[in-house]
């Protein structure tokens, strides 16, 4: 692969942002796992099933999108980033403020 310089600021900002909202992703997915546990072993009727595994497909998927923009240029780098931000407003729509 042939380096063509360096990267715009901007295009390292949009990663960059990018990157933590999947990072945010994951840790809320990781908390709504440890709330449902929480929840499971005293009793309480917690977030459900079906709340946590969207958030879990939710952070995976980020990831994913996250990684093949860290690892590629140009306009990959944009549409993956906004599928992360996607994922992000997504799950905190239905999950969260619906």
């Amino acid at each position: 692969m042939v380096d063509s310089g360096p990267e715009p600021r901007l295009a390292r900002l949009w990663r960059g942002v990018s990157g933590a909202l999947a990072v945010g992703l994951v840790l809320l997915a990781l908390a709504m796992i440890g709330v449902q546990v929480y929840a499971a072993t005293h009793d309480l009727p917690g977030p459900g099933l079906d709340v946590v595994i969207g958030h879990v497909v939710a952070a995976t998927a980020a990831v994913v999108a996250q990684v093949v923009a860290d690892r590629r240029r140009g306009w990959v780098v944009a549409v993956c980033g906004l599928v992360v931000v996607l994922l992000a407003v997504a799950t905190l729509w239905f999950f969260w403020w619906a």
